[in-house]
This record gives C-alpha cells, structure tokens and sequence, in this order.
C-alpha cells in the first residue's frame, strides 16, 4: 500500500487562514513585521470635519469636488467629512468662534452672519454695491487677497477659496412697482447691513435663518424675504411668494476657510495641496453661483412667478446713494479704522467712489 502522508500546517497556511478569517492584510504584515498596533493606526487616513451651510442647489457640488481632489491628491492619506449646520443645532453667526475653537476643521463663512465678529470682511456683500455678478466676483478677488486673507486670526485659518451662492433678490407676496411699496413692509434680512438698508427705504427688517423664511411667509409673520435665487426651488418660495425683484443687493459671496488647528492636523508635506487647489476652487465656486441663478430664473417663470431680472433704472441712483452714503460710510465706522483707508484703495476702483 501507498503510504500516506499527513501535512502539518506550516506557519504561512496558518496566516492565510487567519487573514481568511477576517483579519485586515494591514493586521498581517504587521504582525509579520512586528509593528505594534500604534504604528497600524498611523496608515489611517486624518479626516477633516467641515461645517456648511446646506446641500441645497449647485453650490454642493463644490464640496463633492473639493472631496474628491483631496481625497486623490493626498492618495487617500486625507478626507473630508461634510455635517451641515442644522445637523449640528448651530446657526452660522458663530461660525469663526467655533472655527477657532477647533471643534471643527473646516467652514463655510458667510460675512453677513459672521459680520459682528469681524466687520470688515462684509465689504463685499453690502447691499447697493455692486450692480453685476461680474463685478461682486472681481470685488471679492481684490478683498480677499488685499483684506481678508491677511486677517488669519480673525477668520479663524487660512481662506482656501471664495465662491458665490447665488444673486440676492427680493421676494415678496406684493408687487414692487416703486421703491415706495415697501414702506411698512416687514422683510427677512440675515445681515447688519441689509436691514440698515431696508430701514432706508421704509421697510421692517427681520432678521431670521433660511430655515424659518418659508413659514414666516406662509403665516404672514413677514412680507417678503432676501435671499437667493436657489430658493425658489430650494426652499419652495414660489408657493408663499409671487414677485421676485432685483434691487442691487450682490450676489452673495462666501469663503471655505480651513481652521489653524484643522491644518495642524495635515501632514506637513500635504499642506500646500490647498493652496494648490485655491483657484479652481474659487472659479467652479463662482460658476456654481452662476448656475444657480440661471436655474432660479427657469424655474421662477416656470412656477408663474413675476421676474424682474435686472434692478429697474430709475431705482439705481436711489439705491446707489443709500449705499454710498450710508451703508458704506456706516459700515466702515464699525469696522474699525483701517477699513476707511482699504476701501479707498482697494474698492473704490471697481465701484467709482471713495469714502470721504
């Protein structure tokens, strides 16, 4: 008879049994090398907390970029992971206290909301300003590089981008046929200086979030709202308004700041990929913004709303000279005594006036 041999597992068998059984390879080749269980832990990949403020409309996309590029351009070493504000019970006026805090590492900053903290980083968004997307988009290049980006302290981190939500405009369940129609109005604001601005033209401003404008208006608790031109689907104020009017509030610019201590937590050689990264971002940023508007328009007529797409020309110098000669002068004795002097040299170019 032929002899029969019996095999006895030899110690690569035992190994593969081991990984079979549901042990990572990363597990194996540590146990192999005799790395301790602290040195595996390293291979895993830091992950930023980003905090923004909603997944309506285009400007998402932005984010599902931003993730994707530093996820593949640090070959998987980091990743961001996105929580919006109402996931986290915050509002977004204490957005660069929480940003400096390091509970979070990333941030959309809104200069309206955070305007109170830092008050010259509302330049751009004041309410008259600006008379076209093209123009706010080359306001907030010349201020960010000029101003903000310069404040690291008061932004919390370093600014990796701006972008633009959308163009802000006036819904409202009235028609506007003159300025004078809004006189006893009481209208939704989310910034210091669109209320200032409301106040001027006889209106009573209310300060509430994006979340409370649809059944405030639902209720009668307001009359009219500010906001973007996403939310005409977004948050479906063709049903709780007809007439949505341009009157020279700018499109609404933001920035995507990456926190002191969030940057800490990146590998140092991985740190510039931001940097890097900055203008892309900033121009899908805008063009989102773009995208948004136009899709707002479409659906807007759509839905039967009345449309008046550019601010009326009789209103302009009316609404050019509250902004010139209140909102800003008023704006820069809040921010403090440089923003005078950075207005004149920085924005005064590209709107055509200087502060006295």
């Amino acid at each position: 008879m032929k002899k029969i041999e019996t095999l006895k597992p030899s110690r690569n068998l035992s190994r593969r049994v081991f990984l079979q059984a549901g042990s990572s390879a990363a597990v194996v080749a540590g146990v192999a090398s005799g790395l301790a269980p602290t040195a595996l832990a390293q291979n895993k990949p830091t992950t930023l907390k980003a905090v923004i403020q909603h997944r309506n409309g285009e400007s998402y996309k932005k984010w599902l970029w931003l993730q994707e590029q530093v996820k593949s351009r640090s070959q998987g070493r980091l990743e961001i992971e996105i929580t919006t504000i109402g996931e986290l019970g915050l509002g977004g006026t204490e957005m660069l206290r929480v940003l400096k805090s390091g509970v979070i590492d990333m941030a959309e900053i809104l200069p309206g909301y955070v305007a109170g903290d830092f008050p010259m980083i509302e330049a751009c968004d004041l309410p008259g300003i600006s008379t076209s997307f093209q123009q706010s988009r080359k306001l907030y290049d010349t201020w960010t590089e000029n101003v903000v980006a310069k404040n690291e302290a008061a932004m919390g981190g370093k600014i990796i981008g701006s972008f633009c939500w959308s163009t802000m405009f006036m819904y409202t369940k009235f028609p506007l046929a003159k300025l004078e129609d809004f006189k006893g109005r009481k209208i939704r604001v989310f910034a210091p200086a669109q209320a200032r601005f409301l106040t001027a033209l006889g209106a009573e401003p209310v300060s509430m979030t994006t979340a409370d404008v649809y059944p405030s208006l639902q209720r009668g608790v307001i009359d009219g709202a500010i906001t973007g031109t996403e939310h005409v689907k977004a948050s479906s104020l063709w049903e709780v308004t007809k007439y949505m009017t341009n009157v020279n509030i700018p499109p609404m610019g933001s920035y995507i700041v990456l926190g002191s201590r969030g940057l800490a937590k990146v590998p140092a050689e991985l740190r510039g990929m931001f940097a890097d990264m900055s203008k892309e971002l900033t121009d899908l940023g805008w063009k989102l913004g773009s995208d948004n508007d136009q899709l707002g328009f479409a659906y807007a007529l759509e839905k039967g709303m009345v449309l008046t797409r550019e601010t009326k020309p009789e209103w302009v110098p009316q609404l050019t000279k509250i902004s010139s000669e209140d909102i800003v002068p008023w704006w820069a004795n809040r921010a403090g005594p440089k923003a005078k002097q950075a207005f004149n040299d920085f924005l005064a170019p590209i709107v055509g006036y200087k502060l006295a």
